[in-house]
């Protein structure tokens, strides 16, 4: 467990520099910074319970990681030759798959066919849900930098206006799917199930 506890405490100073960072960024990414450390310390304590492995445990943190690092602005400029959005969601969806079928596999007996199917049904539920909260977010809060917030994280540029945000959103469940239906290959090609 010595290893899982370094990258624990990697997993929080990282996101505590991120914390800082934010605070004096005009409060941007500020929420999202205390959502993830919230999750890290979460799916640390109850490590065993998820049956978590430090890959799967090390691949949601870089997944919360690639969303935070949208406080230098990554979202509206993307730093790779693609849409930087689309990989935060792709990586969500991948590492959201691999946890979820790594948990069922243990504690659900059933055909892994349905564990197949209830690994992706609740990748996307989460992805879903992350979209309900920036549409919430819009309502109450407005438009602005990460979480609850909308426009600020490239939203509705697509067509710059809200047909963009369709568009969007759409988009981004898309590339959840991509990403649930990469992490189940990767499951299936390391463990090989026997009974499909």
């Amino acid at each position: 467990m010595k290893k899982e506890k370094l990258l624990f405490i990697s997993f929080l100073v990282i996101f505590t520099a991120l914390f800082i960072f934010s605070f004096f960024s005009r409060y941007k990414y500020l929420i999202d910074s205390l959502v993830a450390t919230s999750i890290i310390i979460f799916l640390f304590s109850f490590y065993k319970e998820l049956n978590l492995t430090k890959t799967i445990f090390s691949l949601i943190f870089v997944s919360l990681l690639l969303h935070n690092l949208g406080v230098f602005g990554f979202y509206n400029q993307s730093p790779l030759p693609f849409s930087y959005d689309r990989l935060t969601h792709f990586v969500g969806g991948l590492s959201l798959a691999l946890f979820f079928i790594n948990f069922f596999n243990k504690n659900l007996k059933t055909k892994f066919f349905f564990l197949v199917l209830f690994a992706v049904a609740a990748s996307l539920g989460v992805g879903s849900i992350i979209e309900i909260s920036e549409y919430i977010g819009f309502l109450f809060v407005g438009e602005g930098e990460g979480f609850f917030y909308f426009g600020g994280t490239g939203d509705i540029t697509l067509k710059g206006n809200l047909d963009g945000a369709w568009v969007n959103s759409s988009t981004d469940m898309i590339y959840n799917l991509l990403g649930s239906l990469a992490g189940l290959s990767i499951f299936l090609f390391y463990e090989k199930p026997k009974q499909f």
